[in-house]
């Protein structure tokens, strides 16, 4: 079996070299192999091994900048802090800034915390100034400006510092190349090639008006191949897809992939253009909301993650449990009508949680699709009534199949076929509701304006468990004579 911290080590070495830390992360010529997540998290354990036994911080810095920036922001973003510490001095401020664009906004500010404020301010003035504003967002108001003031840029950070981070002004850039309409197209070029900006940034061109309004677009082989003679607006594109800087950044999002853009402008409320998205940043927010949503169903916070604080999971879980509390009492209230048929046929309380398991299922399963569909914008308010159908249809086919087997199961097992009855007639009532909630509760928090992710969890599990509970031995009692004691 081969040693992937050994295998990982023997690349690193080579390409290493003896150039250290301040190790070329311009050059080219890589030959490492993109490392697994494996390799990774091994190569992570040796780094914090070797801090831990006093190895030379320079030379495990070596180790890191060998590696791409991606790989190098996974690595540090998991490292321990003390460890990160120790590492920071070894690495220079271009090193920081190139792995830290690559880390996501919250394991970049917690990465930014560990770092001087001399040093941090050096940082960002050499990330993009939308990764330099994600950062400063996420730390104090009064450390964020006292960083703030240290830097060169401050007048370009501090104006997108003034947009929400969950809009298009918060995720746009401000490095895009903006050409002007009455330029012959041999100038365009020209200032394009003398701009300086990253050759990622000019896969759109965006052409505005001599008052800076966004007018068109514009694809670099276009202007390259335009004919002699010609101006910018007579080869731009004047069917702009745009957005403005407080659109939320899903629909930005949303925009971008019904559109097929590799980047989208962003405009103020006149049309002048202040910024742009990246398909890039798209990626990012796509990432994040499914995230998000994916946290809210499971009721638990965005910042609870398995390698976390314990307290953090702690106030991220705790509310949500305590919450769950009423579920547990409102459940235990409805059994409690029914003490009396419990105590007269015991056997009627087995199969209490195999009637709410199966609502709890299929609601959950109800809410997941309606979250989604509400999320990718392929349902309104209006779709209600359809969806209600639908899933009513669906709950009379799949919650028949699934009562069928169970009341057969039951029946045959206590040799009772009133009992079977019972079960199936609860078990299917309870898919029933299961639908109704599993579309209304969404739907309702949605036109509301209240995100319909936290529609699951305790809304949907009080509902279906006193629901079904309530089905089965209220048909339990009605049947009390007929069962087998």
């Amino acid at each position: 079996m081969v040693d992937p911290v050994n295998q990982q080590n023997a690349a690193l070495d080579e390409r290493a070299g003896t150039s250290g830390p301040e190790f070329d992360l311009d050059d080219k010529d890589r030959e490492i192999p993109a490392p697994t997540a494996d390799e990774l998290d091994a190569l992570r354990h040796w780094i914090e091994e070797q801090v831990e036994t006093g190895a030379d911080p320079p030379e495990i810095a070596a180790r890191i900048n060998a590696l791409r920036p991606p790989d190098q922001a996974t690595i540090v973003s998991q490292l321990d802090p003390e460890v990160c510490k120790a590492l920071l001095p070894s690495l220079s401020s271009d090193q920081v800034a190139e792995f830290m664009e690559h880390m996501s906004a919250e394991d970049a500010v917690e990465f930014a915390g560990l770092v001087q404020p001399r040093k941090l301010a050096d940082v960002l003035d050499r990330t993009e100034p939308d990764v330099a504003a994600d950062i400063l967002r996420g730390m104090g108001w009064d450390e964020a400006s006292r960083i703030l003031m240290r830097m060169a840029d401050r007048s370009g950070i501090g104006n997108l510092l003034l947009y929400r981070d969950d809009d298009a002004g918060g995720l746009m850039t401000t490095s895009f190349v903006a050409l002007r309409d009455v330029w012959p197209t041999p100038h365009a070029i020209n200032m394009i090639r003398t701009s300086g900006l990253d050759t990622a940034r000019m896969r759109q061109l965006f052409v505005v008006s001599e008052s800076q309004q966004l007018v068109g677009t514009l694809e670099l082989p276009t202007l390259v191949f335009a004919p002699p003679g010609s101006l910018v607006s007579d080869v731009m594109d004047t069917d702009v897809i745009s957005v403005q800087t407080g659109t939320d950044q899903e629909e930005a999002a949303r925009l971008m992939a019904r559109y097929e853009l590799r980047s989208i402008p962003v405009v103020d409320i006149s049309g002048r253009l202040e910024g742009a998205i990246s398909v890039e940043d798209l990626v990012q927010v796509v990432e994040q909301e499914a995230t998000e949503d994916m946290f809210r169903l499971a009721s638990t916070g965005r910042a609870d993650t398995v390698q976390g604080p314990v307290m953090v999971s702690v106030r991220s879980r705790l509310p949500w449990l305590m919450g769950n509390i009423g579920t547990v009492l409102a459940v235990a209230a409805i059994l409690s009508l029914f003490e009396n048929t419990l105590n007269t046929i015991a056997i009627l309380a087995v199969y209490i949680p195999m009637v709410m398991n199966q609502a709890g299922v299929a609601g959950t399963q109800i809410t997941t699709v309606v979250v989604r569909s509400l999320a990718l914008d392929e349902i309104t308010a209006g779709s209600t009534v359809r969806l209600l159908k639908r899933e009513y249809l669906l709950a009379g086919l799949n919650g028949g199949a699934v009562s069928g087997v169970m009341a057969l199961v039951v029946g045959v097992w206590r040799l009772d076929l009133y009992l079977g009855i019972v079960v199936f007639a609860a078990m299917l009532g309870s898919y029933f509701v299961a639908a109704s909630v599993g579309v209304l509760v969404p739907m309702a928090m949605s036109k509301y304006r209240i995100d319909p992710a936290t529609a699951s969890g305790v809304v949907l599990t009080t509902f279906t468990d006193v629901a079904g509970g309530a089905f089965y031995l209220g048909l339990a009692t009605v049947f009390l004579s007929l069962l087998k004691q």
